[in-house]
C-alpha cells in the first residue's frame, strides 16, 4: 500500500531494471536489516545493491536507478537539458512537500473540517501541477513528453490513495473541469502496463484508509 514503494518500482520497472522484492513487516517491530539499511529515517523504501549499500528515499531512488542504468532500453527519467531537469525536480519536490501532505489530510486529519481545509488545498496542488504540465510536456502525453518519467511517477504513485479519498468523501480532487490535463494524463498513467500491475485496486487501499481512520480515531468518517 505504500505509495513511497510503488514510486521506487515504477522507477525500475519503466527503466527496465531487474529486482528481487523483499516486503516488510512493521509488527511487533522493525526488522533488524530494514534499521540496518535505514538507520536515519528506518523507512522503506531501500534500494539494497549487490555490494551490501543501501539507497533510501524513494525519490532519490528514482533518480539512483535512472542515473545507475542509463544504457537501459527504456526512455531516462530525468531530461537532458539542465533546466528541464531541474524543472521536473522542482514539482517532484512540491508533489511531495504540498500535494501529499494535503491529500493524506482529506483523508486521515482529525475532523470534517480539518479534512475539507485539506482537500481544497490538495486542489490547490493539483492545479499548479495542471499548469506545470501544460508547461513541461510540450503538448506529449506524460510530463516528461513521450514517455513518462519523474515527474509521472512522483505524482502517479499517489494514484490510488487519490482515488480513495474521492470515494470516501464522494468528492473529486482530480475534476475533468478544473484539471482536463490531469485528468487524461492519470488515466493514461495508470494504464501503462509495468505501473498498472503495481497499482492495488481502490477498494484495498479505501479498506486501508478506514484502518487507519480508526487507529487514528479520525472523527466523522465514513
Amino acid at each position: 500500500m505504500s505509495p513511497f514503494t510503488m514510486r521506487a518500482r515504477m522507477a525500475l520497472e519503466l527503466r527496465g531494471v531487474a529486482y528481487e522484492l523483499l516486503e516488510e513487516s512493521f509488527e511487533p517491530r522493525k526488522s533488524d536489516r530494514l534499521l540496518a539499511a535505514n538507520p536515519v529515517y528506518k523507512k522503506i523504501p531501500v534500494l539494497l545493491l549487490p555490494d551490501g549499500r543501501a539507497v533510501c528515499e524513494s525519490g532519490v531512488i528514482a533518480q539512483y536507478v535512472d542515473d545507475a542504468w542509463p544504457a537501459a532500453s527504456a526512455a531516462p527519467l530525468l531530461p537532458e537539458d539542465p533546466y528541464q531537469r531541474a524543472m521536473h525536480r522542482f514539482w517532484t519536490a512540491f508533489v511531495d512537500d504540498r500535494f501529499w501532505p494535503a491529500l493524506d489530510g482529506a483523508s486521515l486529519a482529525p475532523t470534517p473540517e480539518a479534512r475539507a481545509e485539506a482537500a481544497a488545498e490538495a486542489r490547490a496542488a493539483l492545479r499548479h501541477l495542471e499548469e506545470a504540465f501544460a508547461a513541461l510536456s510540450n503538448g506529449g502525453a506524460f510530463f516528461s513528453g513521450a514517455a513518462p518519467g519523474l515527474l509521472d511517477i512522483a505524482l502517479g504513485c499517489f494514484l490510488p490513495a487519490l482515488r480513495a479519498c474521492e470515494r470516501l468523501s464522494g468528492a473529486l480532487l482530480l475534476d475533468e473541469a478544473a484539471t482536463p490535463l490531469l485528468k487524461k494524463w492519470s488515466e493514461r498513467f495508470a494504464g501503462i502496463h509495468a505501473v498498472e500491475a503495481l497499482l492495488p485496486e481502490t477498494d484495498e487501499v479505501v479498506g486501508f484508509t478506514r484502518f487507519l481512520q480508526a487507529k487514528f480515531g479520525v472523527a466523522g468518517a465514513n
